[in-house]
């Protein structure tokens, strides 16, 4: 199976409310272990905002303490045309990654313009000055993983850098006959 990245789609919740006459069976699940948040529990009732961010709601999968994640957090970050932040990260020893599932978001590193289109992915090292904007004219949607930067005596922080899973070729799993692949 020859597998092309263009076929490759990505979820994003659209937020909203169920009908007053919907049976809601959903059921988010958290263990010391895991969490298993089924898509048609990402409404609007449990979003969050985020200081220093304008036009932007959140969806927290993950947080220090809630059981399975001790060292980080995720979250799925939707932001509205105009919206984004001077301040997106308040600590300045923590690294991020972002990967875009849905719009177009725009990162200013070092008074460099990056554009991140969905796959697209980008790796902020700590105390980087990083700034977010929604400069389209649609919702973008992302993935926002934040962890506190362990760092290694000897061994240089690592450099930001931005990408696009789908310009990487797939490398299919073994004893998989190609039905089951990943980037690296």
């Amino acid at each position: 199976m020859d597998m092309k990245m263009a076929d490759r789609l990505y979820y994003a919740p659209q937020g909203g409310h169920p009908g007053q006459s919907e049976l809601l069976t959903g059921r988010a699940v958290f263990t010391e272990a895991y969490a298993v948040i089924p898509r048609g529990v990402m409404q609007d009732i449990v979003t969050s905002a985020l200081p220093f961010w304008d036009k932007t709601r959140v969806w927290v999968l993950s947080r220090p303490l809630s059981g399975f994640a001790e060292t980080f957090s995720q979250y799925i970050v939707e932001v509205a045309p105009g919206g984004g932040s001077d301040r997106p990260e308040p600590d300045a020893g923590a690294e991020g990654a972002l990967f875009v599932v849905e719009g177009e978001l725009t990162v200013l590193l070092a008074g460099e313009k990056n554009v991140l289109q969905p796959g697209g992915f980008a790796f902020l090292p700590p105390a980087s000055g990083w700034t977010v904007r929604n400069e389209s004219g649609a919702a973008v949607r992302f993935h926002w993983i934040r962890k506190a930067y362990d760092a290694v005596e000897g061994i240089d922080p690592p450099q930001a850098f931005f990408t696009n899973e789908q310009d990487v070729a797939p490398s299919p799993m073994p004893g998989t006959d190609g039905r089951w692949a990943t980037t690296r």
